[in-house]
């Protein structure tokens, strides 16, 4: 009887010891904070998607570009109908009887075709010449140029008209010239363009804001002769 009874005490006291070690390893396994894991699964704010509620109140944005202009090689002819221009252009009143064409070369700010006088077999044509600030030269240089274009019959120079007109604030440099004209050649290296006996030149160079302006009248003799006072009119209307 009082081994049995030992038995069953040892059996009881390693059930006991059993169920301790169990509740043991239990309380050793921790259980994740549900703070933690709900932090963890939200996203920073600061990589909230754009356009989205944080966005909505973002002041639009300003372009820090400046205002795209025109290009002014669209603006009308310098004259009359050109109106006020940029760059201290200059404007004239255009005489009635002269034609208005497109300039033939970007060299040319305005080009005219002045009617032949009755006798003469050809135009005179007028051209207002701008090369931008700076550029085109002095009257003077310019003025033996254009003088060398022409010569006397026999072949030598002309001596040429050349004098001051005072328009405004501004000293107007006036040539005239006479005698058989030899053209320009445009083409590099083409045949010299044919000279033109009996020819007659019209010019003046007139001050600009950063350059000079050049007007250059050249035709039939008979037909410049006839033009003399629409060209004086022309000059004297240069603002």
């Amino acid at each position: 009887m009082s081994q049995r009874n030992s038995c069953l005490g040892l059996a009881l006291i390693a059930a006991i010891a059993l169920g301790s070690a169990a509740c043991t390893r239990s309380a050793e396994v921790p259980s994740a904070p549900a703070a933690e894991s709900a932090s963890a699964a939200a996203p920073p704010a600061q990589e909230a998607p754009p356009g989205g509620a944080a966005a909505a109140g973002a002041p639009a944005l300003q372009s820090s570009h400046a205002p795209v202009v025109g290009d002014p090689s669209g603006a009308a002819p310098q004259g009359a109908a050109g109106g006020a221009s940029p760059h201290g252009m200059l404007t004239w009143d255009t005489p009635a009887a002269w034609v208005q064409e497109p300039p033939s070369n970007n060299m040319r700010m305005a080009q005219y075709r002045v009617p032949a006088a009755a006798g003469d077999a050809e135009d005179g044509e007028c051209v207002v010449f701008y090369f931008g600030p700076r550029q085109g030269g002095d009257a003077p240089s310019n003025v033996a140029r254009w003088l060398s274009m022409f010569t006397t019959p026999a072949g030598g120079p002309v001596e040429g008209k050349v004098g001051e007109q005072k328009l405004g604030d501004k000293l107007v440099t006036r040539i005239e010239a006479a005698g058989t004209y030899q053209p320009t050649n445009m083409m590099m290296g083409g045949p010299a363009p044919a000279k033109k006996p009996g020819s007659m030149l019209l010019g003046a160079i007139v001050p600009g804001t950063d350059a000079n302006w050049f007007f250059r009248c050249i035709g039939p003799e008979k037909t410049m002769a006839a033009n003399r006072s629409a060209f004086d009119g022309f000059i004297s209307s240069v603002k």
